[in-house]
């Protein structure tokens, strides 16, 4: 009997060995092996820059049978503060580069769930012509197509 104890009680401290070493594996992937994790991304994208409001566009898509257009509303994050005065001072040239964007645009382009080709194209394009500091996110605050 006493041997059957002893026996029960080997097969517990290995199987809790083992179930240790599994949670260290585990611990271990989650943080060091896959990239990112929940909790750092909420909090970034919880943080939100300076802003600067682009305004309103009103314009004909391309390639489309008919007359159809798009009226958009943009506001796009900027890494710092000093870059406002050089997009006030660009605005026109800004202005024009958006516009250029959204006529080349399709109907399928921007019905595309959250359209972020366009605003990942607005963001390379405006950052290529700013000197100052960077677009860092570009966001839609009014999207229609008709």
């Amino acid at each position: 009997m006493a041997e059957q104890g002893r026996s029960l009680i080997r097969v517990i401290g290995i199987i809790i060995i083992i179930i240790i070493f599994a949670a260290g594996i585990s611990y271990g992937i989650m943080n060091y092996l896959l990239p990112g994790d929940g909790k750092a991304e909420s909090v970034q994208e919880k943080k939100i820059g300076p802003t600067f409001t682009l305004g309103d566009f009103v314009v004909n898509l391309g390639g489309g049978s008919g007359y159809q257009y798009i009226k958009a509303s943009i506001v796009v994050e900027i890494s710092n503060s000093d870059l406002l005065k050089e997009l006030e001072k660009r605005n026109p040239q800004i202005r024009d580069k958006i516009i250029s964007i959204l006529r080349e645009q399709k109907l399928e382009n921007i019905e595309e769930p959250g359209a972020d080709n366009i605003k990942n194209q607005i963001k390379a394009e405006l950052n290529r012509i700013l000197n100052n500091g960077d677009i860092t996110r570009v966001w839609f605050t009014q999207l229609v197509v008709q």
